[in-house]
C-alpha cells in the first residue's frame, strides 16, 4: 500500500500523540539512548533490529494495537472524527480552511465539537500505551520521538514500506501525516481534553516533524544517519517552548516548518 494513503496509521498516531513530557525536561536526547544507561532487559531480541529496543517495542506495539488490530470502539471513533473533515485524506486541508477562513478556532470547533465523545475515548484508550512503555520515563519519551523524527529506528518485524518507525511518504512527495497530526492535537485542546498534556505532545510532535524534515530519512533503510547533537538539541528546545497559538502558526506551514533548522 502506498504511504501516502496510509490514512487510519496517521490519523491514530495523530490521536494518541506523544505523552506528557514537560517543556522542562532535558533535551539531551540526541544521545543514544545505551550511553544514558536505559536498560534494554524485558524486551526479546531482534535479529537485524537498529537503534533503541524500547522505543522500537513502544512503536511496534502502538502500530499493533491502534492500526494493524485496532479495537472496534478506537475504528468507530476514528472514523466519528474524520466524517467531518470529508475522510482520512481531508485531514490537513480542512484544517487550513478553518484556519484561512477567519473564525478559527470556532469554525474548527464546529466540526469537532459534536465527535467530543469520541475524542476522550481515543485519548483514554491510546495514553494507556504511553503509560505502559514511558510512565515513569518522560526523558525517554522525548529521545523515542526524536529517534521517530529521524528515522533511526529499524524494525525488521514489519512488512517492506514500514520496517521503519516513521513518518511514511511516497518519495518523491512528503508525508502529510504530520498536518493530519495537528488537528487531532489542537482538537483535544480545544475541547478541554486533558489540555497540558495535548499541548506537550503537540509540542513534540513539532519536533518529529521538524527533524524529519531536515534528516529526510530513507524508508526501509536500516542506516538513516543521526542529526548532530547539536540540531537535535536546538530544535527540541525551540518547540519545547512554543504556545499554543504558535503551534498553529507553525503548522500553517507545509510541507517543511517555516523556521526549519533554525533555532
Amino acid at each position: 500500500m502506498p504511504q501516502n494513503t496510509m490514512d487510519r496509521r496517521g490519523v491514530l498516531r495523530a490521536a494518541a500523540g506523544i505523552a506528557g513530557a514537560a517543556a522542562a525536561v532535558t533535551v539531551a536526547g540526541a544521545v543514544p539512548a545505551a550511553a544514558h544507561g536505559r536498560s534494554r532487559s524485558g524486551f526479546p531480541e531482534v535479529p537485524g533490529m537498529v537503534g533503541d529496543r524500547r522505543a522500537n517495542e513502544f512503536w511496534y506495539e502502538y502500530d499493533e494495537r491502534f492500526y494493524f488490530n485496532p479495537t472496534p470502539e478506537s475504528v468507530e471513533a476514528v472514523d466519528a472524527i474524520v466524517k467531518p473533515f470529508g475522510g482520512f485524506t481531508k485531514v490537513d486541508s480542512a484544517w487550513a480552511a478553518t484556519r484561512s477562513g477567519g473564525r478559527y478556532p470556532r469554525s474548527f470547533l464546529e466540526l469537532i465539537r459534536p465527535n467530543r465523545d469520541a475524542f476522550v475515548l481515543l485519548s483514554n484508550a491510546q495514553r494507556d500505551v504511553y503509560r505502559e512503555f514511558y510512565g515513569n520515563d518522560p526523558e525517554g519519551l522525548v529521545r523515542a520521538f526524536q529517534d521517530f523524527g529521524q528515522g533511526v529506528l529499524f524494525d525488521p518485524r514489519r512488512s517492506a514500506g514500514n520496517k521503519v518507525h516513521m513518518m511514511n511518504f511516497t518519495p518523491p512527495d512528503f508525508t502529510h501525516a504530520y498536518h493530519r497530526w495537528h488537528p487531532f492535537l489542537a482538537g483535544f485542546r480545544l475541547l478541554d481534553i486533558d489540555v497540558q498534556w495535548w499541548t506537550r505532545i503537540n509540542r513534540l510532535a513539532g519536533v518529529a516533524w521538524e527533524l524529519q524534515s531536515i534528516g529526510q530519512p530513507a524508508i526501509d533503510a536500516n542506516d538513516n544517519k543521526r542529526l548532530s547533537r547539536r540540531t537535535v538539541h536546538g530544535v527540541t528546545r525551540k518547540w519545547l517552548h512554543r504556545s499554543p497559538g504558535r503551534l498553529d502558526k507553525a503548522f500553517d506551514t507545509y510541507p517543511y516548518p517555516a523556521d526549519m533548522g533554525k533555532f
